[in-house]
């Protein structure tokens, strides 16, 4: 996921940092692992979820704009045992997961990651519902 280095030239740091950022750290702080818990576990959240269909949350497909490179690229958020870096599909515990939830198009990203700041820009969220089918 070249769009996620923090500057260029892309280098061995760089590469480190963009993975660091979308893999799973763990322990996070407890404050980023509470928020992660209340907002998946939150009723009240769930509920504007559903009405709100461009908030980030687990399955969200989000194109990025990286503001120090002027890369674009897609990835996806999703639970831990689905994550997979060279996939695109980032787990809601990694820095960069934890960062998206719960925000919408034209929000503005900033995480730090190896001394290193990364700036995002969500350009666009796409959320996929499957619903039941309809029975005779």
């Amino acid at each position: 996921m070249f769009f996620c280095y923090p500057k260029r030239p892309y280098g061995a740091v760089s590469l480190a940092t963009a993975a660091l950022a979308c893999q799973q750290l763990l322990p996070l702080n407890a404050l980023q692992l509470a928020n992660i818990v209340h907002f998946i576990a939150d009723d009240t959240a769930r509920h504007r979820l559903s009405s709100n269909a461009s908030c980030i949350r687990p399955g969200s497909s989000v194109e990025l704009h990286n503001a120090d490179t002027n890369e674009r690229g897609w990835l996806q958020v999703v639970y831990p045992a689905q994550a997979s870096y060279r996939r695109g599909r980032i787990s809601i515990i990694s820095p960069l997961g934890a960062a998206l939830i719960g925000k919408a198009p034209d929000a503005s990203i900033q995480l730090t990651v190896l001394r290193q700041r990364l700036h995002f820009r969500v350009l666009t969220v796409l959320n996929v519902t499957h619903r039941q089918p309809r029975r005779s």
